[in-house]
């Protein structure tokens, strides 16, 4: 069950309604567009054909990337540069700038001329005779890993910060500095960015697929083929200050209507082999675009749009703050901005222009699936290139509108370039401020400083700030100036330049401890993160106390405090520790796993102190800050009695067992705080704890507490959980099988069950799978077939389901036991692999095929990782969820998560298979094939 990639689409014949491709003019009527907009044709084939990538450089030409060797080569992509001479606002002069450019995915004006993204490489064209074609060619990073071209290196993009940022396609590689033998930075699960210079480049939050987005204050948007918008929240630099502090995730989706949420195209299904019920979903979302043109009005200001290919659209939400992120919410309730009826047009891009203007870049495809992702059997029958000499740029603009002043900022003075500042439209300040920094023109430093006393803008005092910076003018006075703006974006802004400050002035940090009670979320957010370059307590205390239910306040906190955690907790005044808000609890049990999470015996003997102190009770509070301890303490070897015994707090905790037992097997407590009681009981363990753990082992519990249980219990007890089998779902049967491998008269009864099939092969994890197999009675069982007896397999029972017929509501239920615990479809199931919304019109062939050779076809971003980790019996495995410079998130079946500090791996390697196992057909018959099909076709049954 494959990966619904970028640009996503399988077409079997060609559509009934457009039996093939329209011209350029036909094809502009086929738009639907939202009431008060028009949309013109820029340019279309031969001017431009496949374009998947446009900018507009500082005298307003078009550099457009084209795709022209989509899908398979061989490498003939080039950079055409398209200009409108006569201001008609159609394209009438153009020239090859670059040729034969291997598969590139994006273009952004630079220094002249243009950085391109061609994975491995990121490239630096220009022309300097004036002949409109590139002779000079530099290298500029390489590195980048290749692999599907729908997965490459892409969407640079100048940032406010005066960085450059990039998205890795979900590729990542290890990138290092043209063609020489310097350092290799790795890029996994990340996006990336660098300085102007080329000095310095690092991972970034985030990990996008295709193109990334910044707002006008400078917050970052990207997404992928299902979550068509999501918001990198934490910026890694402050994460790497503390190598104890584990993090799941580093962004958040921000749609309000979910992911894959529900589109409403005017194009129609195209014909094909089987049923297509499922369509109208997110499948392809590519190229979030913050509008920043002005010419909208001010409703759409800020607005992101996205493109969705499949279903030949582009989408509208208006975002809006929500603490420290954002939410996104529908534009339209039963419409989309922009939608085409023609089953050809590929919206792929979007691009704003210098007039206000928003640019779609149509690739116009018949077929833009990758034929990776293609039976050989269908791609023997379609034209896989269909399209490729076509192409088409469109312009939407409201109607009555009228094009402005055309740019020829190459030749601007510094002052016209300062003044731009002030400008309505983001195009003009962003390329004023790249120009400025390029040319490093100090010449403009009081001009700058004027416009950050002087303008009514605070945009412009943005700008003025961050391009001070950049030219290495900046001053405390300013930024002093910036941190009392008015305007909360832009003390946001001046916090982030008091990072390399702010130890050194004493103005600053006075200024720090006023902002940590700022009217604004996100200035007081970030002030959590600057304020953790002078370790000062207080500010954090003051912050936490009022963003305690904000998760990413939080994490700003922690990331801030270094290894003053019982201070901290010592500080937060007594009616934050006494209302039982789930964020300020969530805080206490997070704080007291970060203290454990160092090692450090002093700073744990004084966590102890602090939360015993005075304690006349054991109220919630304390227990969690005690329980956090748990597992930490177990990984590292430590001996709680002997931290209580060294703290003075033994007969005070001693004194809370029976308050953490009840914690434990009471089901109204939240789940996090019974599984810290749980793994703290097992260090402080009382008579009856097996017993009561024992009791824990009912379906009724969540399967977080059973597994909590079933490690307190341990490998003496595993015998006896084997017994109770046919009860536990998933999760526990993973730790249950964990703990019985661990004996061999235990190991044996996994085998018996095996061969009865009470346990089933594809509920064994890869590294259980090993274990067994060095059993001779197991090898036959689940030793896998190779690629020509799969073939064999999946022929064989594509011909039994194609005599049989498929009941949907069974299918339902074959879906729910066999893959809901890793893919997701109508709201069942986890976000584990590859979301299902897009196979509705897969072939049943093609379906079969992904079920039954998962190994076939793994996308990188869905490989699976062994992590052996101290304390651990078995190492921990799953797909890499997310990845910070502290920690790595692994995730597996049933979305069940496991975080691991990176100074806590003792080993990791790729797994050579999916994480979806071989073996499916031993468990599921002809009849529930074919069921399952039907249902996967059909989608929800209603």
């Amino acid at each position: 069950m494959k990966h619904a990639l970028l640009l996503a689409l399988l077409l079997s014949t060609p559509p009934a309604q457009s039996v093939g491709p329209l011209s350029p003019e036909d094809a502009l009527k086929a738009f639907s567009i939202a009431p008060g907009f028009r949309i013109d044709l820029v340019a279309a084939e031969p001017d431009v054909r496949d374009p998947v990538a446009m900018a507009f450089d500082e005298d307003g030409r078009i550099y457009v990337a084209e795709m022209a060797d989509y899908p398979l080569g061989p490498p003939s992509g080039r950079i055409n540069l398209l200009e409108d001479t006569d201001g008609d606002g159609r394209v009438d002069k153009v020239s090859l700038f670059v040729d034969k450019v291997p598969y590139p995915t994006g273009v952004m004006p630079w220094r002249g001329g243009v950085l391109v993204t061609s994975a491995p490489d990121i490239w630096f064209f220009k022309d300097t005779d004036g002949d409109g074609k590139a002779d000079v060619r530099e290298l500029v990073f390489t590195g980048f890993t290749e692999g599907n071209q729908q997965h490459r290196v892409n969407g640079l993009t100048f940032g406010l910060d005066n960085w450059i940022y990039g998205t890795n396609g979900d590729s990542g590689g290890n990138v290092r500095r043209g063609a020489g033998d310097g350092p290799k930075i790795p890029i996994s699960g990340r996006d990336f960015r660098f300085r102007p210079d080329y000095s310095d480049f690092e991972g970034s939050a985030g990990r996008g697929q295709y193109s990334n987005t910044f707002d006008e204050w400078g917050h970052r948007f990207i997404n992928d083929n299902s979550n068509h918008l999501r918001h990198p929240v934490l910026p890694l630099k402050y994460l790497a200050r503390n190598p104890n502090l584990a993090v799941a995730s580093v962004e958040e989706g921000i749609s309000d209507h979910g992911p894959s949420s529900v589109v409403y195209p005017t194009s129609k299904l195209q014909e094909r082999p089987n049923d297509h019920f499922a369509a109208g979903h997110f499948t392809s979302a590519c190229s979030p675009t913050v509008y920043k043109g002005a010419a909208f009005g001010p409703e759409f200001q800020g607005n992101v749009f996205c493109c969705e290919p499949v279903h030949n659209l582009v989408h509208r939400d208006i975002v809006v703050p929500k603490g420290a992120s954002f939410v996104a919410k529908r534009a339209y309730e039963n419409a989309e901005f922009l939608s085409s009826r023609d089953n050809w047009c590929r919206p792929v891009n979007l691009c704003s222009g210098a007039d206000g203007a928003l640019y779609v870049v149509d690739m116009y495809r018949a077929i833009i699936e990758h034929p990776q992702w293609i039976p050989l059997e269908m791609q023997k029958r379609v034209d896989l290139r269909a399209g490729q000499d076509k192409g088409r740029l469109y312009r939407v603009t409201p109607e009555g509108w009228k094009p402005g002043q055309r740019p020829h900022l190459s030749k601007a003075i510094g002052a016209d370039l300062v003044a731009l500042f002030e400008h309505p439209n983001a195009w003009w300040r962003m390329t004023a401020q790249r120009l400025l920094i390029e040319r490093q023109d100090k010449s403009v430093a009081n001009l700058l400083r004027e416009m950050i006393l002087e303008t009514k803008s605070p945009l412009a005092r943005v700008h003025a700030l961050w391009t001070l910076d950049g030219l290495g003018l900046q001053s405390e006075a300013f930024v002093l100036r910036g941190l009392r703006d008015e305007h909360p974006g832009v003390r946001e802004q001046a916090l982030q330049l008091c990072d390399d400050r702010i130890w050194t002035s004493l103005n600053l940090r006075s200024e720090l401890k006023r902002l940590a009670r700022d009217e604004s979320p996100r200035v007081r957010f970030q002030t959590a993160f600057t304020a953790g370059q002078i370790d000062n307590v207080d500010i954090l205390a003051t912050i936490i106390d009022q963003d305690a239910e904000d998760k990413w306040t939080r994490l700003a906190v922690l990331s801030s405090i270094g290894k003053k955690g019982p201070e901290l907790l010592s500080r937060l005044p007594k009616p934050f520790l006494e209302v039982d808000g789930p964020g300020r609890l969530e805080f206490v049990r997070q704080l007291g796993e970060l203290v454990a999470a160092g090692r450090d015996e002093d700073r744990l003997r004084e966590w102890l102190k602090v939360l015993t102190a005075d304690a006349t009770t054991s109220q919630r509070w304390r227990l969690v800050a005690l329980s956090a301890l748990g597992p930490s303490l177990r990984r590292s070897g430590i001996k709680l009695d002997m931290l209580l015994e060294k703290s003075g707090t033994a007969e005070i905790v001693g004194g809370w067992r029976t308050g953490l037992l009840e914690t434990a097997v009471d089901p109204s407590r939240d789940v996090a705080d019974r599984v810290s009681a749980i793994e703290l009981l097992s260090m402080l363990p009382l008579p009856d704890l097996a017993a009561a753990m024992e009791k824990l082992l009912r379906p009724q519990e969540p399967p977080q507490v059973q597994v909590a249980a079933v490690r307190a219990l341990g490998t003496d007890a595993a015998a006896k959980l084997l017994d109770g089998w046919s009860r536990y779902t998933a999760p526990v049967r993973r730790e249950v099988l964990s703990a019985c491998l661990s004996k061999p008269e235990t190991t044996e009864g996994i085998i018996d069950r095996l061969e009865k099939g009470e346990i089933r092969a594809v509920e064994l994890e890869p590294q259980q799978r090993d274990v067994l197999l060095k059993n001779p009675r197991v090898k036959k069982l689940l030793a896998a077939k190779t690629s020509d007896e799969r073939e064999k397999l999946i022929e064989e029972i594509y011909a039994k389901v194609q005599a049989l017929k498929g009941d949907p509501v069974a299918g339902e239920k074959v879906y729910m036991t066999t893959c809901s615990t890793c893919h997701r479809l109508h709201g069942q199931g986890y976000d584990v692999g590859p979301t299902l919304s897009s196979v509705a019109g897969r072939n049943q062939r093609a379906l079969l095929t992904d079920i039954l050779d998962p190994n076939r076809a793994v996308a990188p971003q869905f490989q699976v990782y062994l992590v052996k980790i101290p304390g651990a019996r078995d190492p921990v495995s799953g797909i890499i969820a997310a990845e910070t410079p502290a920690s790595i998130t692994l995730r597996r079946a049933n979305a069940e998560e496991t975080i691991v500090l990176r100074r806590d791996i003792l080993e990791i390697k790729a797994w050579p298979a999916s994480l979806m196992p071989e073996g499916v057909e031993n468990n599921v018959n002809a009849q529930q094939f074919a069921d399952l099909l039907d249902f996967l076709q059909r989608g929800q049954v209603k």
